[in-house]
C-alpha cells in the first residue's frame, strides 16, 4: 500500500483498516471482544456496508483509521438517526448534508503525530466537495476538550455506546467559521470563510444546539455559574460524609476543575465500562449510581464521592460497570491532564486530593461491610 492519508478503495485498503481497529480496540483496550473476527483478527460489523473508510499509511502500514457515513450514499439507519438524534436536523437539512464520523483511532507509536489532523484534513475536504453543512461524531468524556478545540459541540443526551460506555454526541456546523476563527481550530486553517457560503442553515443549527445541550463546559462558562451548577444539588452540601472536594481552597478547587465538564446522564447510562482503558476521573454531583462487576450489585455511590478512581491511580482497566441508577444522575468529568500536573507538581494540593479520596475509600469500605453484613442476614432468614 502506498503511503500517504485517503479514502479506502481497494480490498486491501479496508482489510488494513477492520485489522488496525482490532489492534486498537480489541488487543489494545479490550473493547468490543464479541464483535471481532478473532481467526481474521479484523473488526467490522454491518453498518460498514454502508460505510466508507479512511486510511493513514506510513511504510506500508495503516497507522489511523476512521469511518464515515454520508446520507448521500445511503439513509441513516434507525440506529445513527436515534444514537445521533438526526430528527432534530432533518426537519432543517437533506440527509446528503449530513456526515457521521465513527471509530476514529491511531496505533499507539504514532499518537502524539499529526496523524489525527490528516485524517481530518481528508473529512474538511470531504464536507466541502459535497456541500455538507454538519458533522457528527460521539466522543468519550475523556476525548472532550480535544474536540471542543477542534470545533465540535455537544449536542443532545449522552447515550452507553455498548463495549465502551458512556460517549457524548457532538456536532460541527461547518457554516459557523467565525466559531473556528474565535477558538483557534486548526480547521480554519484548511478552509476561508468563501468556501463555506454554500451554508444556508447556520443560525437554525446554532438555535438546535443551543436548545439540545446537556453538558457544561468550565472553559465556555462564566465561573460563578460554573461553581454554581457543581454544587446546585442541596443534598451535595447537606451530609457530613467525605467529599473530594472538603477542605479545598476557592483557589485550589478553581484549579481541580479546570476544563471539567459537567454531564447529565440519564437512568441506565453506563458512565464507565468494566475492562474499558479510560481513566477519567469523575466526581458525581447528584442522583445515585451502582457499582456492577460482572452483573453483580458491588455498591451504590452518593452525590460528593469519586468515581474511576482506581483505573486512574493505578493506570488499570476499569475494574467495574458504574451505571446511574437515578433519572437525575450529574458527573463532574475532570480533565486527566490537568489534575494529573496538580498531583504531580503541586504537593500541598495533592495531599488534600488524595487525604479526601481515603477519607471516601475508607466510607464506602464501611458502608458495603454493613451492606453485605445486612444481605447475609436476610438470606439467612430466608434460609
Amino acid at each position: 500500500m502506498l503511503d500517504g492519508v485517503r479514502f479506502a478503495e481497494t480490498k486491501e485498503e479496508l482489510q488494513a483498516s477492520f485489522q488496525l481497529r482490532y489492534k486498537v480496540y480489541v488487543e489494545g483496550m479490550g473493547r468490543l471482544k464479541d464483535k471481532a473476527n478473532h481467526e481474521t483478527r479484523e473488526l467490522r460489523d454491518e453498518q460498514d456496508n454502508n460505510a466508507r473508510a479512511i486510511i493513514a499509511i506510513k511504510d506500508g502500514q495503516a497507522i489511523g483509521t476512521l469511518r464515515l457515513f454520508w446520507g448521500g450514499d445511503t439513509a441513516f439507519s434507525q440506529t445513527l438517526v436515534k444514537a445521533y438524534h438526526l430528527e432534530l436536523f432533518l426537519k432543517t437539512l437533506q440527509q446528503n448534508q449530513i456526515c457521521i464520523i465513527e471509530r476514529l483511532m491511531v496505533d499507539e507509536p504514532h499518537r502524539r503525530s499529526n496523524t489525527t489532523l490528516q485524517m481530518y484534513k481528508e473529512i474538511i475536504r470531504f464536507v466541502l466537495a459535497h456541500r455538507i453543512e454538519v458533522a457528527l461524531l460521539d466522543c468519550e468524556p475523556h476525548h472532550l476538550n480535544s474536540y471542543l478545540k477542534l470545533g465540535f459541540r455537544p449536542i443532545g443526551e449522552t447515550y452507553s455506546y455498548p463495549g465502551i460506555g458512556l460517549v457524548i454526541p457532538m456536532l460541527l456546523i461547518a457554516g459557523d467559521y467565525q466559531h473556528m476563527i474565535r477558538i483557534g481550530s486548526p480547521f480554519a486553517l484548511l478552509v476561508n470563510k468563501e468556501d463555506l457560503n454554500y451554508c444556508q442553515h447556520t443560525d437554525e443549527l446554532l438555535s438546535i444546539f443551543e436548545q439540545s445541550s446537556n453538558l457544561l463546559s468550565q472553559a465556555s462558562t462564566d465561573k460563578a455559574e460554573f461553581i454554581q451548577q457543581i454544587n446546585a444539588d442541596a443534598s451535595l452540601l447537606a451530609t457530613d460524609s467525605p467529599k473530594i472536594f472538603d477542605l479545598l481552597s476557592q483557589d485550589e478547587l478553581d484549579r481541580v476543575i479546570e476544563k471539567s465538564h459537567i454531564i447529565e446522564c440519564k437512568l441506565g447510562d453506563h458512565i464507565i465500562e468494566q475492562n474499558n482503558a479510560a481513566k477519567t476521573l469523575f466526581v458525581l454531583l447528584s442522583g445515585i449510581v451502582k457499582v456492577e462487576r460482572n452483573g453483580l450489585l458491588q455498591a451504590l455511590i452518593s452525590p460528593g464521592e469519586a468515581i474511576g478512581e482506581i483505573a486512574f491511580f493505578l493506570n488499570v482497566p476499569r475494574t467495574a460497570n458504574i451505571i446511574a441508577a437515578t433519572n437525575d444522575v450529574r458527573v463532574l468529568s475532570i480533565d486527566d491532564a490537568a489534575i494529573s500536573r496538580l498531583l504531580k507538581y503541586d504537593s500541598v494540593l495533592a495531599n488534600k486530593i488524595l487525604l479526601n479520596l481515603c477519607r471516601l475509600l475508607c466510607t464506602r469500605v464501611i458502608n458495603n461491610f454493613e451492606t453485605a453484613t445486612l444481605r447475609e442476614n436476610v438470606n439467612s432468614l430466608r434460609g
